[in-house]
């Protein structure tokens, strides 16, 4: 899984589109595959309401999405 500021081989303009987005911050590496009925990406397991969520979350709410991603993908290995 992908954490918080573990993105040093993004390319200049993934970067750029992920300030754009507001997910700079988070596990997304805009590469979006959603699917299922919760419509979680395939490649950094947030789901579309997480991703809206994190774009104005605070710290707390941003934990509490990182810790429902590792739950995530905990159980799906």
């Amino acid at each position: 899984m992908i954490k918080t500021g573990d993105q040093k081989d993004l390319s200049d303009k993934l970067r750029e589109k992920q300030k754009s987005k507001g997910t700079y911050d988070s596990p997304c590496l805009s590469i979006c595959d959603y699917e299922g009925v919760f419509k979680q990406c395939a490649t950094c397991r947030m789901r579309k309401a997480e991703k809206s969520a994190w774009k104005s979350g605070d710290s707390m709410m941003k934990d509490t999405i990182l810790r429902a991603i590792g739950k995530r993908s905990d159980s799906s290995s």
